[in-house]
């Protein structure tokens, strides 16, 4: 993804990341925010910090994102922090799912903005993983977030988990 066609946003990463590869098997599985990559959509490319593993994202909000008028619907913003929140913790060794997540609006997200998300883990306590994450463009913060992952057990994700796998690998190398 990290090559810019005339169609297609410029997702390319910092130097430094390193980017995570996804098997189309997983893109098949209609992921909502990785599933459906239109131009007019979320599209989306994921990366890590090789010196701390810390994950990040390049998102583009097209227009099908809109909520209010020319802007990024808050739902939207939402799903891909989660998302982001819980890859973080799957790169960190936790298979998780989502029990609590809060998102504070700071800024309203134009459409047809690429910015980038960020996400880490901050705790962990048991089966209890503490996240936080935001999605900002330079010194402008947009949104933030906060969660709370629970670790499960790998099976519970199905067929999918081992594509997640491939990916947490990734993030160790």
């Amino acid at each position: 993804m990290g090559e810019n066609t005339s169609n297609m946003p410029d997702l390319r990463g910092k130097p430094g990341w390193k980017e995570i590869e996804y098997p189309e098997e997983y893109r098949k599985l209609q992921s909502f925010v990785l599933g459906d990559q239109s131009a007019d959509r979320l599209v989306v490319q994921y990366f890590t910090r090789k010196s701390d593993h810390r994950f990040f994202g390049k998102v583009f909000f097209g227009e099908a994102t809109q909520g209010p008028p020319g802007h990024a619907h808050g739902g939207s913003m939402a799903a891909v922090l989660d998302e982001a929140m819980g890859f973080a913790a799957w790169i960190a060794g936790q298979t998780v799912v989502a029990a609590k997540i809060t998102v504070e609006y700071m800024q309203m997200l134009p459409v047809n903005s690429v910015v980038t998300v960020e996400a880490w883990v901050e705790n962990i306590d048991g089966r209890k993983v503490m996240t936080k994450g935001k999605i900002y463009d330079g010194d402008k913060i947009f949104s933030s977030s906060e969660g709370l992952f629970i670790s499960i057990p790998a099976e519970k994700f199905g067929d999918e988990a081992h594509y997640l796998f491939k990916v947490k690998e990734q993030g160790k190398t």
